[in-house]
């Protein structure tokens, strides 16, 4: 394969991607090693395995913040404590722990001594029925192209328009120093119990006067969309929860008032 040709020329991104991966192995094996010096009894699952955490009372999540969003759609209830496996090359927000004081961290976690961050977090309703997991992050609906423009009726309340931008984002609070913070919104305190939508790119012509171009809004206001092409797509916390949009399809996403995600040790961002 490419990639492999790459890696036996040694190519220096290849090698840069091997250490990361060595890097997070390293990580893994240390958080493997202190659960089980603690005799904790523990389940070893891939992020794509993931189905349900009801029956276990803590999840620990290796990785970046992808991660963690992942392990997020199986949770209702059970708190998270996040580490991140590669300081170095991974921003992580969400992860309080790291490889070298992950011992420390979970034994502070297991005697209740942590603090839980609560943060609220969004439903996505289809045609009048709920789809997907809670979302932890962010919505974002668009075509399936980046390079195509999409066309949508949005509703806020009392007001609506059509609009044609690059998409339109739905960010929850903690989700609100990601994507949307670029596209020009917001960044609000994490446990707030509010969220915001941003168009992206929208266009700017003759025949359009936008009116509905991003605003902080509370859990009893939600974001309808009517999609107005023959294709698009849902896409929740990034690329890998994604479903299909046809012609006259309506969303309503709007701010949960059940299952707070309970994070482990970090400090909610207060602006």
């Amino acid at each position: 394969t490419h990639l492999a040709r790459l890696m036996r020329a040694r190519h220096p991104d290849v090698l840069d991607l091997l250490q990361a991966h060595q890097v997070h192995e390293e990580t893994l094996d240390a958080v493997i090693n202190s659960l089980k010096r603690l005799g904790v009894n523990f389940d070893l699952v891939y992020r794509a395995n993931l189905r349900s955490a009801a029956r276990y009372d803590l999840v620990v999540s290796v990785g970046g913040d992808g991660t963690l969003l992942q392990a997020s759609h199986v949770v209702e209830d059970v708190p998270v404590l996040g580490v991140n496996s590669d300081p170095r090359r991974s921003e992580a927000v969400f992860c309080a722990a790291t490889g070298h004081n992950f011992t420390r961290v979970i034994h502070q976690a297991l005697a209740g001594r942590l603090e839980a961050c609560r943060l609220y977090r969004l439903q996505v309703s289809l045609n009048g029925r709920r789809m997907g997991p809670l979302v932890l992050n962010d919505v974002l609906i668009a075509h399936d192209d980046p390079a195509t423009m999409s066309r949508y009726h949005l509703k806020i309340g009392l007001r609506q328009e059509d609009q044609k931008s690059s998409g339109l984002w739905v960010a929850t609070a903690a989700g609100s120093s990601s994507a949307i913070l670029a596209a020009g919104g917001r960044r609000l305190s994490w446990m707030t119990k509010r969220f915001q939508y941003r168009p992206r790119e929208l266009y700017q012509g003759r025949l359009n006067r936008y009116r509905l171009t991003g605003r902080i809004l509370s859990m009893g206001e939600p974001v309808a969309v009517t999609w107005l092409m023959r294709e698009g797509a849902v896409f929740i916390d990034g690329p890998h929860v994604r479903f299909g949009l046809r012609f006259g399809d309506r969303l309503v996403v709007r701010l949960s008032p059940r299952h707070p995600l309970r994070l482990l040790g970090v400090h909610a961002f207060r602006p």
